[in-house]
């Protein structure tokens, strides 16, 4: 198809003398040039005369490798210092294109144009850096081996848009001191692909890359480009000092006290960021900064009995986490709460990766894990001191094997943590995946419980003795065709077993999975672009042999206009919960073995939809018989739903919600129901700044007519934020904000604040 747009790129870049190239097999070579750029989106430079041109010309999404409908194309080049991309996206509606103001790593709706790179050749990680009309960045690190895209890791590069009347262009410029790669001399080859999202209908997604949906990876899947002679990092010193300011008023209007007026608190530390080498980076701090100006989610902590995961936000914590990643969650960094200190050492030497981290903490927070419930743990006024140490070494195309070590130390106090993980692939679609895992834990006298979502000290546990030695395994095989899954797992861990500094919370248990799923892809002009269809069974044991839980169930996916998504499941269980795990009596249970069992049916419905691209609703449903663990153990049923919804108001407005009802009820009557709200209301004056409108709010009420129930409290929370951001980059930032909260429960009249503060941080990062 021919457009104006062709005709406009052909004035401005049809000459130039690059070869063109629309097959993913073929190897692309980058050209060197002396001239600079400014990066403001026009490609006006000559330089880009010289550049590589490549077509994006497969549609990966939803079609399978068929011919895009949009012409895209991408021109590449180096200077010796920086990695510099241009990219022509034409359309034949630019009216359609979708274009917001936001924060970066926040436009994953929008058109989108970017690339990855494999910057090691080892068809493992890469590179993603994605830029939309506007010139708002995205980028993360993609691992094939672990299965995960980390996209909170944030580099410092340029980027701009530009929309014009056939479509739209944007030009990016990525410094190699960024970038990590191999540290010698000569010619290098790196793995490399051009992506571009188009948001209409569908979600189509066009590539320079064809992709295989018969292979269990995608990193493996992008093809290659030559050149880069002689570059290098450079000194790739970053230091970026610190300031804040924060004041806090508190106040108990329970007993009718009046506002206790905090004193400004001033603060300010330094993290510093060095390039060792082309392929390694040691990152330090002092004093470091850990606040986190983004609020979390409200969450329901009512007849739970595993304790909530929360999701680590803070800067220094999150660069190179994807070389500590397992299998199993050993290293959640949350758990270093308060520290001193933290240094940092993380690299890539052939095929071999390391990484290193330890840390001095003010607080020893842990997570108490069992087979049938969780709790978090201080021991108050303890420091400790935390290390990490990774290394694993690749083989094969695809394979991996790794180790990682652990071990956290106080005054009385120890754990450590030794596992051994590997991926093997057999063919493109099947995979071996195992971790071994061991610690020693040595427990002080007293232990404080405390609540998840408070922070409040919920109880005080007497430690009398050492937990001791304690091991577990994971093993699973997958397999991974474009229309035929299948999958096979087993996992053991004994009842002694803690990873203090990671997020595992549930031990003493064994688990056996077996699932198989079949997938329908859509040929052109079908409605529906995929649909899926899978079950599993599983049975789990506790460490004595008793079975927790049988269960089978079976669920189907659709993906379809609209960006629509749609699925629902159904399946059955049996369950035995142990009375000793919750102190209740359960004089309403089939008692067996010293505990309840249940038969339970369970079903869940949910989907969501975009009316038009800049506005996406979704809204979810899941009930079915539970157990009620508020008033003991005892039979139950339950429902949960809720709705929600992202709305690009404006270019510069974004809003977001969502709303959530739980219910709990039995013979006897209503337990309780909760209502949760989620709130963000953000309003984007440029590329740098913006202003944020956060709202939390919680309902728990409880049936008091219950006998069980009449020591519990109904209770109203809610938390809200104002806050201004300024960032020139991820780390160059300005923020001042206001927060305040409140509650409403049985010892005041009506609801009131119980804290407000004020804060600001500034932050400059100096490049050397």
């Amino acid at each position: 198809m021919s457009f104006k747009t062709a005709m406009i790129a052909s004035s401005l870049l049809v000459g130039l003398s690059a070869t063109h190239l629309d097959a993913a097999q073929e190897n692309l070579s980058i050209p060197k040039t002396q001239e600079s750029i400014t990066v403001d989106g026009d490609l006006s430079e000559a330089l880009w005369q010289q550049a590589t041109k490549v077509n994006l010309g497969f549609e990966t999404r939803p079609g399978e490798n068929i011919s895009a409908k949009v012409k895209t194309t991408a021109y590449i080049i180096e200077d010796g210092d920086s990695l510099l991309i241009g990219i022509v996206a034409e359309d034949p509606n630019p009216s359609e294109i979708q274009a917001s103001l936001k924060d970066r790593d926040t436009v994953w709706a929008d058109d989108l144009l970017g690339f990855k790179i494999d910057t090691f050749n080892d068809a493992r990680k890469a590179y993603n850096f994605f830029v939309n009309p506007l010139g708002i960045q995205m980028d993360s690190i993609e691992d094939d081996v672990s299965g995960r895209e980390d996209s909170s890791w944030n580099a410092i590069w340029y980027s701009e848009g530009k929309i014009t009347e056939t479509g739209y262009q944007v030009e990016i410029k990525i410094p190699f001191k960024v970038l990590r790669f191999p540290d010698n001399a000569g010619q290098k080859t790196w793995g490399i692909d051009f992506v571009r999202m188009y948001p209409r209908d569908y979600q189509y997604r066009f590539a320079f890359n064809k992709v295989e949906r018969d292979k269990s990876c995608f990193v493996c899947q992008i093809g290659k480009i030559s050149g880069f002679e002689n570059i290098e990092s450079g000194q790739n010193l970053e230091v970026t000092p610190y300031v804040s300011a924060q004041r806090i008023d508190s106040r108990d209007p329970s007993i009718g006290e009046d506002w206790q007026t905090g004193d400004f608190e001033f603060d300010g530390g330094v993290d510093l960021r060095w390039g060792v080498t082309d392929n390694s980076v040691l990152n330090a701090t002092i004093n470091p900064d850990f606040s986190q100006v983004e609020s979390d989610a409200v969450q329901l902590d009512v007849n739970r009995t595993f304790a909530l995961f929360f999701q680590e936000r803070r800067p220094f914590f999150l660069e190179g986490a994807d070389y500590f990643t397992t299998p199993f969650n050993l290293l959640h960094t949350r758990n270093i709460a308060d520290p001193d200190y933290g240094i940092k050492y993380t690299g890539k030497n052939g095929k071999h990766s390391y990484g290193v981290l330890t840390a001095q903490d003010n607080s020893t927070s842990f997570l108490k894990p069992g087979a049938q419930s969780s709790s978090l743990g201080v021991f108050e006024n303890l420091e400790s001191d935390a290390f990490v140490g990774r290394y694993s070494y690749d083989f094969g195309d695809k394979s991996q094997i790794g180790g990682l070590v652990t071990h956290r130390t106080g005054e009385g106090y120890e754990n450590t943590v030794a596992s051994v993980d590997g991926k093997y692939y057999f063919t493109n679609e099947d995979v071996f995946q195992y971790q071994l895992l061991h610690s020693d834990t040595f427990n002080p006298l007293e232990v404080d419980v405390i609540d998840d979502i408070t922070g409040d000290v919920i109880d005080t546990e007497i430690v009398t003795e050492e937990i001791g030695t304690g091991s577990g395994y994971h093993l699973s095989y997958r397999h991974n065709g474009r229309n035929w899954t299948w999958r096979a797992s087993r996992t053991d861990i004994d009842e002694n077993f803690r990873a203090d500094l990671g997020f595992m919370n549930q031990v003493g248990f064994s688990r056996d999975v077996v699932g198989l799923g079949h997938t329908w892809h859509a040929e052109e002009g079908d409605t529906f672009d995929r649909i899926h269809i899978g079950g599993d069974v599983d049975q789990t044991k506790d460490y004595t042999g008793q079975v927790l839980e049988e269960e089978a169930e079976f669920w189907v996916n659709v993906n379809g206009p609209y960006q629509s998504w749609f699925g629902f499941g159904s399946g059955t269980r049996d369950v035995w919960y142990s009375n000793e795990s919750t102190g209740a009596d359960g004089t309403m249970c089939l008692r067996s073995n010293g505990g309840c069992e249940f038969d339970q049916n369970f079903y869940w419905i949910s989907g969501n939809f975009r009316p038009i691209t800049s506005l996406q609703l979704g809204a979810n449903y899941n009930g079915g018989d539970g157990v009620d663990f508020v008033s003991g153990i005892y039979a139950a049923e339950r429902k949960n739903y809720g709705v929600w919804g992202n709305w690009q108001v404006t270019q510069s407005w974004y809003f977001s919600a969502n709303y959530n009802i739980s219910k709990l009820w039995r013979d006897a009557g209503d337990i309780f129901k909760s209502e949760i709200v989620n709130i963000n209301s953000t309003y984007q004056f440029d590329k740098q700044q913006y202003i944020r409108l956060t709202v939390r709010y919680g309902d728990i009420n409880f049936n008091q007519n219950l006998p069980e129930l009449t020591d519990f409290s109904d209770v109203k929370r809610i938390g809200r934020q104002l806050l201004y951001a300024y960032k020139l980059n991820p780390r160059t930032v300005f923020f001042l904000g206001y927060s305040d909260g409140g509650f409403e429960d049985d010892t005041v009249s009506s609801f009131e604040r119980n804290g407000r503060a004020i804060f600001s941080k500034f932050s400059y990062a100096f490049q050397m």
